[in-house]
């Protein structure tokens, strides 16, 4: 695991975040817009953060909240591992000073630290514990009345997904924001390109590729006094179970990119190119008019991490791939923060369950070895009306 007392500047504040909305909402499904304004308004001046999952992801987050607005404060940590929520809790009373205002009191520990963290009346909770958790600590979050800021994936199967969605529709329903960690939709240069590609600049899009090679995960020496199951929850991004695979865990934020430059619609279809999983997880999404979205990841020993994304188009080709630079993430938090205070709030549930899903779908399809079909895999688990794909742009 990498080591948290190691973020100490913007570029290095890897984040993953979620946070969350109205118990009322989510109970009734009632509309209550004016819920956003007496939420904001019950903040006063001070935002009160929690974090639930305190790895480098989450702390890195909320050291972002820290450094977004300065009149937040940290007030509430959350962590599955008491030496993983105290090296955290060091970092924070460090690097985000008077900001970090959270006393032994508030901090928990175990597998309930994120009800905990919520019983403290948090504004904002950034939710950054492993994937396989966090449909639960976003419906958690939204029946508290917590703005969310979510981590991607935000599920690791469609089931999964399709409680997020649920859960988020009550968060739009009372008004309060919701931001993704699918930072690159806040890239402005990025941004602008997507919308020329999607003008017609190269011509009729016909293919997207976004491929993969990287290292093996890291991995978190076995302790003495620990069980099998805390091993396995501490090195939780080498387990399929708890991470949704390196596909869905990692590959997200590619494979977001390349539904954003296609319209940000369904594939039709996803169908394995290999089935050597152990390796190289392949596969082709097809969309109904023709479009494809080629993903695939490598996993290699040694060597440096190879990405090459790019967008074919019927007059020319266009590069997705973005260097490396903290301030995308920056830029995410930025947005939220103002969004808790702004009438205009902030929805990236969509964008969110969207990039999840079609991950999923690729790994369901290269496990099962067979093709996949959008309308198939959420037959059994539809989602809510306003976080249906179109199938054409």
């Amino acid at each position: 695991m990498p080591d948290i007392s190691q973020l100490q500047t913007p570029s290095h504040r890897s984040r993953r975040a979620f946070l969350a909305l109205s118990a009322t909402g989510m109970a009734s499904g009632a509309v209550v817009p004016q819920l956003y304004a007496a939420a904001a308004g019950s903040m006063g001046r001070e935002i009160r953060v929690g974090l639930v999952g305190c790895g480098g992801r989450g702390t890195g987050a909320a050291l972002q909240a820290a450094a977004a607005d300065p009149a937040v404060r940290i007030v509430a940590l959350g962590d599955g591992f008491a030496d993983q929520l105290e090296a955290s809790a060091h970092v924070l009373a460090r690097d985000a000073a008077g900001q970090f205002a959270c006393p032994a009191s508030g901090r928990f520990s175990g597998s309930d630290a994120y009800r905990r963290v919520l019983d403290t009346g948090v504004d904002a909770v950034v939710i950054a514990a492993p994937p396989h958790v966090r449909p639960l600590h976003v419906e958690a979050a939204v029946a508290a009345g917590a703005h969310v800021f979510c981590e991607t994936p935000a599920a690791i199967d469609p089931a999964g997904a399709a409680r997020v969605a649920h859960a988020l529709t009550a968060a739009r329903a009372a008004g309060l924001a919701v931001a993704s960690g699918l930072h690159a939709r806040r890239d402005s240069s990025l941004a602008a390109l997507v919308a020329d590609m999607r003008g017609g600049e190269i011509g009729r899009l016909l293919s997207v590729d976004v491929h993969a090679t990287w290292r093996g995960p890291w991995k978190v020496a076995a302790r003495p006094d620990s069980t099998a199951a805390e091993e396995r929850l501490r090195n939780w991004v080498s387990c399929d179970a708890l991470s949704g695979g390196r596909f869905v865990e990692r590959h997200v934020h590619a494979i977001d990119r390349g539904l954003w430059a296609l319209g940000d619609r369904a594939p039709a279809t996803a169908e394995p190119l290999t089935n050597r999983e152990g390796d190289v997880v392949a596969v082709r999404y097809r969309f109904d008019d023709g479009a494809e979205l080629r993903a695939s990841v490598a996993r290699v020993a040694l060597g440096p991490d190879r990405i090459c994304e790019t967008v074919v188009g019927s007059r020319g080709e266009r590069d997705l791939t973005l260097p490396a630079d903290g301030r995308r993430f920056q830029a995410t938090m930025d947005a939220f923060l103002r969004a808790m205070r702004s009438a205009d709030g902030m929805d990236d549930g969509a964008i969110l369950v969207r990039g999840s899903l079609v991950a999923i779908m690729g790994r369901l399809a290269a496990a099962s070895g067979r093709m996949v079909r959008w309308d198939e895999m959420l037959a059994a688990t539809p989602l809510p009306a306003q976080f249906a794909m179109p199938a054409k742009v």
